[in-house]
C-alpha cells in the first residue's frame, strides 16, 4: 500500500527522511534563492516542511550536508534538523537513520538522487522524489485546513 493511501491512526509510526540539499536544488524556487541565499533558503525548506511533520503524517528529519555538523536545537516533538560534519554527507547520515530504525516503524526518504535512492530502498525504506514531497505536502495542508474547518463548525453548533 502506498504511505499516502494509509491513514494516518496508523500505530506504526512513519518516518520521513529529508535530503535538505536535494530538494533545495530539485525545486526552482529555492534553488533561485539557495544561490542568492543558502540560509534563507533553508529556513523557507524548515517552514516548508514544519507543517508536514505537526499534521502528524510523519516524523520529518531534515537532513542538510554542512560544515558544522550537529542537531538543530529544537523543542520535543519538534521536526528535526541534522547537518552532516566535515567528512559526512546528509547521505550517509541518512543511511544510518534507516539502517538504524527499519524495524521501529515505515521509513521514507526524499530525495533526487537516484543512487541515494536505491541505498535506502535496498536498507528497506521508501524512495520517494521531491516532486512526490510537493504532493505530500499539499495533502497535509489540505488535511489540517478539513480539520480546521470541521473544529470552527462544530464550535459554532
Amino acid at each position: 500500500m502506498s504511505p499516502v493511501a494509509r491513514l494516518p491512526t496508523d500505530p506504526a509510526p512513519r518516518y520521513l527522511l529529508v535530503d535538505g540539499h536535494s530538494v533545495l536544488h530539485a525545486w526552482a524556487s529555492l534553488r533561485s534563492l539557495h544561490t542568492q541565499k543558502p540560509a534563507a533558503a533553508r529556513q523557507q525548506l524548515i517552514r516548508q516542511l514544519t507543517p508536514l511533520h505537526d499534521s502528524g503524517r510523519w516524523r520529518v528529519t531534515l537532513v542538510f550536508d554542512g560544515q558544522a555538523g550537529g542537531k538543530e536545537e529544537t523543542p520535543p516533538h519538534s521536526m528535526a534538523i541534522l547537518y552532516a560534519s566535515a567528512g559526512q554527507t546528509a547521505d550517509s547520515i541518512i543511511e544510518r537513520l534507516v539502517q538504524a530504525h527499519a524495524d521501529k516503524g515505515e521509513i521514507g526518504v526524499v530525495t533526487a538522487d537516484h543512487a541515494e535512492m536505491t541505498a535506502v530502498e535496498s536498507l528497506g525504506a521508501f524512495g520517494f522524489s521531491p516532486d512526490w514531497l510537493s504532493d505530500e505536502l499539499r495533502a497535509a495542508g489540505q488535511e489540517v485546513t478539513e480539520s480546521l474547518t470541521r473544529y470552527r463548525n462544530k464550535k459554532l453548533t
